[in-house]
């Protein structure tokens, strides 16, 4: 699966209640939108080990830790609006780093599940391949890869968001990600029928990062959804 989060499996969500399941009162905002895709594509787990990278005060994960082994890989500094201090959580395992830095602690083909939600977006461009490379290594085989990622459009999307859009889904060109369900092969352009961030979260959202206020007055913010699993053979 590669593409934005359209209106009509937003919509399907809400009608199957997944909102309330899990602990959003409405959606306000593009997190509550991201929230309940990523839970969609992995609420089956169970006994499995799930990897949320980069998870901070984690949403979705302590629902996920009532029926499997949760670990939130951060570094809990504060960096882009997060946390400073890890937040405790049964069933869940904080460590500190992020994925990319290969960390020894974490065996390769350990993880059954690795998700992020808002977190790519923020890794520079020239680490995206460690971010990847180092799932793949902690995914065993068969093992979901699911991601939640922030994009802006306008109305003609600049160079920057159309490479990274295009970066993201060439995760899946050499064939170790099989996507779950299609790939998206046109290019990045906005349309109506993509579920947005809210104008008056954006406005919000301008006090915590004032540098992106005149990037928000004339761009939607929506989420790009990326699933596969790790090949098998």
């Amino acid at each position: 699966m590669y593409d934005i989060i359209r209106k009509p499996w937003l919509w399907d969500m809400l009608d199957r209640g997944l909102l309330q399941e899990c602990g959003w009162r409405g959606v306000s905002e593009l997190k509550a939108t991201q929230d309940i895709a990523v839970y969609d594509l992995i609420k089956d787990a169970r006994g499995q080990r799930i990897l949320e990278a980069g998870g901070g005060r984690p949403r979705i994960l302590p629902y996920l830790a009532r029926h499997n082994e949760c670990i939130n890989l951060d570094r809990f500094d504060g960096t882009h609006g997060g946390p400073e201090g890890a937040s405790e959580f049964e069933g869940i395992e904080n460590r500190m780093g992020y994925l990319g830095e290969r960390d020894p602690a974490l065996p390769d083909a350990s993880i059954d599940i690795i998700f992020s939600i808002s977190v790519v977006e923020h890794i520079p461009t020239e680490s995206l391949q460690d971010f990847l490379e180092d799932g793949l290594r902690l995914l065993k085989p068969g093992g979901r890869w699911v991601h939640a990622i922030d994009i802006y459009v306008e109305n003609e999307p600049n160079a920057y968001y159309r490479g990274r859009y295009d970066q993201y889904r060439n995760w899946f060109a050499d064939g170790r990600l099989v996507p779950i369900g299609d790939i998206h092969q046109g290019p990045l352009g906005f349309s109506c029928d993509m579920a947005t961030n809210p104008d008056g979260t954006m406005h919000i959202w301008g006090t915590y990062a004032p540098a992106l206020i005149d990037l928000r007055k004339q761009a939607q913010c929506v989420s790009i959804i990326l699933a596969g699993t790790k090949r098998e053979d």
